[in-house]
């Protein structure tokens, strides 16, 4: 497995798997954006996750303040529960610590169970929880680097 940024080729998959409703030139727009790593002058990154030349999702590690980033992963739904997700957030916050954060925080939907369990896996642990404006329940975890 790898994490890479996006290429051309991977309009089809995000096609495919999560933007239906976008044309090609959105996507190729929005591969452009991510491939920046930059985001209004704080560090991203906004990569593929890659298994034996597939993109099975995406993930992007962002910061958040000064001494934290916020993970965000997104696999897509044929290849859930295969460790994917696990391996690309082990890799982000590999990076996170190269760039001297000192944590990292992630939104998770309390009816979310999957994405719940996989951050409580990996170290992170609930802050707080709360309901925004449309009404939908969140965790807010937390992991120190």
């Amino acid at each position: 497995m790898i994490l890479r940024h996006f290429e051309v080729k991977d309009i089809k998959d995000l096609k495919k798997y999560r933007y239906a409703d976008k044309t090609d030139m959105q996507i190729l727009s929005m591969i452009d954006s991510w491939n920046k790593g930059d985001c209004s002058g704080r560090f991203s990154e906004f990569m593929s996750i890659v298994s034996g030349g597939q993109m099975v999702g995406q993930i992007v590690v962002s910061e958040y303040n000064d001494r934290a980033v916020n993970v965000g992963v997104f696999i897509f739904e044929p290849f859930r529960r295969n460790g994917y997700a696990y391996f690309g957030v082990k890799k982000v916050l590999e990076l996170a610590v190269e760039k001297k954060y000192e944590y990292a925080v992630f939104l998770v939907e309390k009816n979310n169970r999957a994405a719940f369990e996989l951050f409580n896996k990996i170290g992170f642990t609930s802050k707080s929880e709360f309901i925004n404006p449309k009404g939908v329940a969140y965790y807010n975890l937390k992991k120190q680097l």
